[in-house]
């Protein structure tokens, strides 16, 4: 039966929810005890008449091949996964097929997770395509999918190849000796009942039950994968785990290297494994608990040798590419793609593990040759570094703070004047006045549009003045010291560069909003060139500044132009 007439049923149901759990239910229903209709739970959700077309519809798909069962009902999943019926529980299926691809011949295999169903049907068909039995294990929390699961199970004759199990997929009896786990487990969900963590996995991470605090799901995967499995694990997180500097999730980076198992890290671009979330995710492979690794390969999933743009402008995964090969196969020659990391780079990079830190190696490379040339100074010697804080408005605030953000750089490299206003009582200004911005300061994005660098300039308000600027928070200011001795154009004119950017881009983490650490900005390598190069460099920032003018001339020149001319004469308004 086409997915289309299933679809045009379904529109009849009281909701596409109850609509295909309600055609599942009664299509399995006919394999099994084939009760009447109003004995099934649908029958509360689903009109009388809507439940007799959905056994019609029922039929049809049982009339068909295991295999045109099983089509239909993952065309007919795509499509309500699209109208956000099953959220990030259905993965796409391209994403899906990789992902089987890399649990090979496995005979006991574990998935755990609500978005690890697809994998998991897709898995269990393959085997049997294949003529195999394997022991399959699907774990949810969720009782309404581990029942929408039984009854696919049901109508595709697989009811004896998987077992199900409503737990969380860190919640376990013991060690598992499973020999292979594919967990996907939901982004930004904070474990609460802690009582359904072993403690073996509390204490892997310094944590005491009772006191976890806010315990991401995705960092409780990696220490569940960590201590309490001994086969090779396939695992999504997002970057943000393996990137921020705070509580558990670095102790569970810690963690991750010292077992030796970390095999690979492969960045996944947004939309190409979940259906509907922005936030790109990361592929996180670990070997045996016997095997000993000392390098973790870097691999990026959206690069054009094994991805394309499609709908949308969504990455497509490319049918010859190869998860498994690049995860664990031989080395890869283009570095942007894949990279092997020695684990001492790695902690020489704060242990941040996300791909772009470790595959924009041309920007790094020309950036050494520049720095080999020149004496070098961290960032951190050179100025002061003042985070600006939030200050929420006064009703009735007598004074203005001026908050510039990255959109308030103009053309020529200085910030303008900011466009965000706060109307403030004195106590507010007075605490503004430590994040006030004084001519000479550099302005570098920190979060969001990170690397976007300006020049404070001059003729700005003064100290005391009933309007002042300041940075908002997006924003750091870099205040060049006495001692050392750099002036706030040199560094300007190096953190503007291209290459730079590319580098501080690549150092940059977050799931959602990207943002780069306090001790990576720190640590930026800073060139300090000759007096000539010096005065070179002032030469032609001076240059570049009268060809700007002479732009704006010329624009201003083009305007007036055009607004002599027909129509434009006739319809400019008159005062």
């Amino acid at each position: 039966m086409k997915t289309q007439e299933i679809l045009d049923q379904l529109r009849s149901a009281m909701t596409l929810s109850q609509g295909v759990s309600g055609l599942l239910e009664i299509t399995a229903n006919l394999v099994g005890d084939n009760r009447p209709l109003e004995a099934l739970e649908c029958a509360d959700t689903l009109r009388k008449e809507v439940a007799q077309i959905f056994e019609g519809v029922g039929r049809a798909i049982l009339g068909t091949t295991q295999q045109e069962r099983y089509r239909t009902l993952s065309e007919l999943l795509d499509a309500v996964s699209d109208d956000r019926f099953l959220g990030e529980e259905w993965i796409r299926p391209e994403a899906s097929q990789k992902l089987i691809a890399m649990i090979g011949d496995a005979a006991l295999v574990r998935f755990s997770y609500p978005a690890a169903m697809r994998p998991c049907l897709d898995y269990t068909m393959d085997c049997v395509l294949a003529g195999r039995a394997p022991n399959i294990r699907f774990v949810t929390p969720s009782a309404s999918q581990s029942s929408m699961m039984g009854h696919i199970l049901t109508i595709l004759d697989l009811q004896g190849m998987v077992s199900l199990d409503i737990d969380w997929g860190w919640d376990r009896p013991g060690v598992s000796e499973t020999d292979v786990e594919v967990m996907l487990p939901p982004f930004g969900v904070t474990g609460k009942d802690d009582h359904t963590i072993p403690q073996r996995t509390l204490a892997s991470l310094g944590l005491e039950r009772g006191k976890i605090g806010r315990l991401l799901s995705e960092t409780l995967a990696i220490a569940d994968a960590m201590e309490m499995t001994l086969g090779r694990v396939i695992l999504s997180t997002t970057p943000g785990s393996m990137f921020r500097m705070v509580g558990s999730e670095t102790v569970a980076r810690e963690n991750l290297l010292r077992s030796d198992r970390l095999e690979a890290i492969m960045g996944v671009p947004s939309g190409m494994m979940f259906t509907n979330t922005a936030i790109p995710t990361l592929l996180v492979t670990l070997s045996p608990a016997d095997g000993k690794r000392n390098t973790v390969r870097f691999v990026d999933l959206g690069h054009e040798l094994v991805a394309s743009k499609g709908r949308r402008g969504r990455f497509e995964v490319l049918p010859s590419a190869s998860w498994a090969d690049l995860a664990a196969g031989a080395k890869v020659k283009d570095r942007a793609l894949a990279r092997d990391v020695s684990f001492e780079e790695i902690r020489e990079n704060n242990l941040v593990l996300v791909p772009n830190r470790y595959l924009s190696t041309g920007a790094r490379e020309r950036i050494d040759a520049l720095l080999a040339k020149h004496d070098v100074a961290a960032l951190e010697e050179l100025v002061e570094f003042i985070r600006p804080v939030s200050i929420s408005e006064d009703e009735g605030g007598e004074l203005t703070l001026l908050e510039a953000m990255p959109s308030d750089i103009g053309l020529d490299g200085f910030v303008g004047e900011p466009r965000r206003a706060v109307r403030v009582g004195a106590a507010k200004y007075n605490k503004a006045r430590n994040q006030r911005l004084i001519p000479g300061d550099v302005l570098i994005a920190v979060k969001g549009t990170v690397g976007s660098v300006a020049l404070v300039p001059e003729g700005i308000p003064e100290e005391n003045a009933e309007t002042i600027w300041t940075a908002g928070q997006s924003m750091m200011i870099l205040r060049p010291t006495r001692r050392g001795g750099i002036a706030a154009l040199t560094l300007y004119e190096y953190l503007s560069d291209p290459t730079v950017q590319e580098h501080i881009q690549s150092l940059a983490g977050g799931a959602v909003i990207q943002s780069i650490g306090m001790k990576d900005l720190k640590a930026l390598p800073i060139p300090l060139p000759d007096l000539e190069t010096l005065t070179e460099m002032h030469e032609g920032f001076q240059r570049r500044q009268e060809i700007l003018v002479r732009i704006e001339e010329l624009r201003k020149q083009l305007e007036d132009d055009r607004a002599a001319c027909w129509p434009h004469q006739k319809l400019r308004a008159t005062d």
